[in-house]
């Protein structure tokens, strides 16, 4: 939540607020699983469509409609094993790519820093205020809403 907005309110009308919230997430949640049974019938469809064409030996077809086109993407997974992932890093580091490819999960740093930072904590005061990691930015925080319907 970006804004702060301040506000004089009864418990009443806060009561009233939370019946919104709830509804509003009902709402939208009837609107993901429309949205979720329409991509369904749409990925049937693209899969029905890619059999054909491969059944008529295409890669495209044009109808009066649109173009549909039959597209091979071929990819490969990141390793899950620790010792097929520091193969992989030393490889990357002999052709002098590494550094283009290391990156850190988001929700990973974020959880090795707030363990950094309680650890700090725990130090003291004085700790806490000198705490930093080395090649990130101050801390920012995010306030948001949790809702738990009854």
């Amino acid at each position: 939540m970006n804004e702060e907005k301040k506000v004089s309110i009864t418990v009443e009308e806060l009561d009233n607020l939370c019946l919104k919230i709830k509804d509003k997430r009902a709402e939208i949640d009837a609107k993901k699983d429309e949205l979720s049974e329409l991509n369904g019938h749409l990925e049937e469809l693209s899969i029905t469509a890619v059999a054909a064409l491969k059944e008529l030996d295409r890669k495209n077809f044009q109808s009066k409609h649109g173009t549909i086109t039959r597209k091979e993407q071929w990819y490969v997974n990141m390793p899950k094993d620790l010792n097929a992932k520091r193969e992989l890093f030393e490889y990357l580091k002999e052709r002098g790519v590494f550094e283009d490819f290391a990156t850190v999960n988001h929700n990973t740093l974020n959880s090795f820093f707030t363990e950094e930072w309680e650890a700090a904590e725990a130090k003291g005061p004085d700790a806490i205020v000198e705490f930093s990691i080395p090649g990130l930015e101050a801390p920012k925080c995010r306030e948001s809403l949790g809702f738990t319907k009854k």
